[in-house]
This record gives C-alpha cells, sequence and structure tokens, in this order.
C-alpha cells in the first residue's frame, strides 16, 4: 500500500509499505479522502514539533471505509460503512482528563502524530480507539464531507469554549476554509449577526454565501465599520480562525463589554504574544479562551450535524490532489489560494 511517510522536516516520501496487520480488536479502513490542515503544513515544514514522531504518516482529517477486521465489529459499524475518525486516543489520567480536557491531553497519542494517520491507503485503528468509539458512521454524505467532520469538530470546541450559543454579534477574523466553518456553525448555533473580515475579495463572497452579515476587508476604518454595525454595542465573541496577531489587535475597539476571544488558530512562533491592554480587559470582563482540537462529544455531535444535512460542507472541500504528489498538496494548502485541499489515496 501506499503512504506518505515524513522522515524529517521537508523529508516526505511515497513508499510503498506492507499492508498493517491487525491484532484482537482492531479495525482496518480504506481511506477515502483526506484532507491538509495547516498544522500538517506546520509539521511538514518543522514548524511544529510538539507531539510529532518520525518517522511519521501525517492526516488526521480523514473518512475511510471499514475494509476488515481482527474480531466482532462494535454495534453501530458493518463492513463497507463510511467513517469518519477522531484522531486522538487521551490517557484518562493525566490532569488534563481528569478535568475534563481530554482533548488536550498530556499524554495523548493521535493519528497523524505518533499513529499513522490518513496519507494512507489504509489505516490500522488500534482496539483501543475502536472500544472508545473514535470510528463514526456517517453513511449518506460524500467522502470530502465525512473528512471535514474533524476540522468543523475543532471549531465547535472553539465556539462552545466562546460561549457562542449566548452571543447577539460575533467577528470571524480571516475567512480561509476554517472561517467559514465558523460562520456556518455559528448560524447554527443562533448567532444573529455575524461580520466576517478577510484581505481576498473572493473568500468574503464565500463568507457571504456562508451566512455572514457583513463583510470587510481589513483597514484602518475597519474596527469603526465594525461598532457602527453594532450601534455601538460592539461585538459579543470574536473569533480568530488565522494564527496572526493582526486578527485580533485592530479589533480591540470594537468588543462589547464582556466579550469572548477565541483563540483559535494555531501560531507558527512558540514566542509569539498577543497584546492586550490589561485595564480593558480588566474594566471591560473580557474573557480570553484557547481551542485546541476537539473532544469526542464535539466530533459525534458535530457528525450528526453534518450527516443530518444541517451543516453543509461539500462546498469547503477544494482540490484533491493523488498521493503521488502529497507535496504539491501541501504546498497547495499553504498558499492559501483554495479551500480545504485533499489527498486522494488511490488516484
Amino acid at each position: 500500500m501506499k503512504q506518505a511517510v515524513l522522515h524529517a522536516p521537508l523529508d516526505l516520501k511515497v513508499e510503498d509499505n506492507d499492508i498493517p496487520t491487525l491484532e484482537s480488536g482492531d479495525v482496518l479502513l480504506r481511506v477515502e479522502s483526506a484532507l491538509v490542515c495547516g498544522t500538517d503544513v506546520r509539521i511538514y515544514e518543522g514548524r511544529k514539533k510538539r507531539n510529532v514522531s518520525y518517522p511519521t504518516v501525517m492526516g488526521h482529517e480523514f473518512s475511510a471505509t471499514v475494509a476488515d477486521s481482527a474480531g466482532p465489529l462494535p454495534a453501530e459499524l458493518s463492513l463497507g460503512d463510511l467513517v469518519c475518525v477522531y484522531p486522538l486516543l487521551p490517557c484518562g489520567e493525566c490532569v488534563a482528563c481528569t478535568r475534563d480536557h481530554p482533548n488536550i491531553c498530556r499524554n495523548r497519542i493521535a493519528f497523524g502524530y505518533q499513529l499513522p494517520g490518513g496519507f494512507s491507503q489504509l489505516v490500522r485503528v488500534p482496539a483501543a480507539a475502536v472500544r472508545a468509539g473514535n470510528v463514526v458512521p456517517v453513511g449518506g454524505i460524500s467522502p470530502g464531507a465525512a473528512a471535514i467532520v474533524e476540522p468543523l469538530a475543532c471549531a465547535y470546541n472553539g465556539q462552545r469554549l466562546a460561549s457562542a450559543r449566548d452571543a447577539q454579534t460575533m467577528l470571524v477574523s480571516g475567512c480561509g476554509p476554517l472561517g467559514l466553518m465558523h460562520i456556518r456553525l455559528a448560524k447554527q448555533l443562533g448567532v444573529q449577526r455575524i461580520v466576517a473580515v478577510d484581505p481576498i475579495p473572493e473568500r468574503r463572497v464565500t463568507a457571504e454565501a456562508s451566512g455572514a452579515d457583513l463583510t470587510l476587508a481589513p483597514g484602518d476604518d475597519t474596527a469603526r465599520q465594525v461598532l457602527d454595525w453594532t450601534g455601538g454595542a460592539g461585538i459579543d465573541v470574536l473569533v480568530m480562525a488565522v494564527g496572526r496577531t493582526d486578527a485580533l489587535h485592530p479589533y480591540l475597539s470594537a468588543l462589547a463589554p464582556g466579550a469572548r476571544v477565541s483563540v483559535f488558530a494555531g501560531f507558527s512562533g512558540e514566542g509569539t504574544a498577543l497584546e492586550i491592554p490589561a485595564n480593558d480587559i480588566h474594566y471591560n470582563e473580557w474573557t480570553v479562551v484557547g481551542a485546541s482540537s476537539c473532544r469526542l462529544d464535539d466530533f459525534r455531535e458535530v457528525a450528526a450535524m453534518v450527516r443530518s444535512g444541517a451543516l453543509q460542507v461539500d462546498d469547503l472541500v477544494g482540490t484533491q490532489v493523488p498521493i503521488d504528489d502529497v507535496v504539491d498538496a501541501i504546498e497547495l494548502a499553504a498558499s492559501g489560494r483554495d479551500m480545504r485541499v485533499g489527498v486522494a489515496p488511490w488516484a
């Protein structure tokens, strides 16, 4: 079977390796769609090394069909089912897990990091992940839509932590695929009015089609326009959907009293700092929350939304590149010129 194996930063080779041997309780999946996350780009370039083991098969956003199992399948699964895969296996014992933050488990292992991920024709799911419910059936939707459940669940985690359900207004800063996911989720969660900011005109058009009530290009007067649009009340939730400090700093004056800021996107530099005047936080009672990956219950809830048609996501899946050209896929994803770029294992 073909796998794209990362041996070191910038050293990614497509190899012909043996089909995984299954142990009791394991499941073998035939990968149908694997998407390239911004995190994959940073792993490939060597800008992200935390939790990454070499050699590794990247790809934590993927869908597959159930091809084989070593023993009986769980009741909800059958051979041939289309599934999406929750990528994390938390330890269940560390301080994060015992405080109900399993997605930031200090000892977690994950597909695409320590476990071979979706940039492969076949993937073995260990019995522990099968028992935990990481393999989620999603019949009736496209493989691309199934693969996009994972980043969508990450967006859902960020909105839950920022109490988006209680927001009247939201600003989504950055309208790449994840920004668009945030807009669609926010509408689904009942946010009444959403403003989206992005410098690329085509992305603003897609943001409007995704449900944004106002779209703006970043500029010297953007914060004023946002504040005027709210009648002076300000924005309840700001989502940083791109890992840049200017996704937040220009809009501080547009935040409402009691506003929440979701630092959703990852940043390339370990020393990158967000600077917010302390008295602004103090007197306005602002809350700043991080958001890393997602929990299994988030993942399953979002999978149900996509499966039911409540969330339309097929148009967020962009060019699918044959696995032999996986580096081209990563470079296209890094360019920001497309939607969620994918690796097609069987093309």
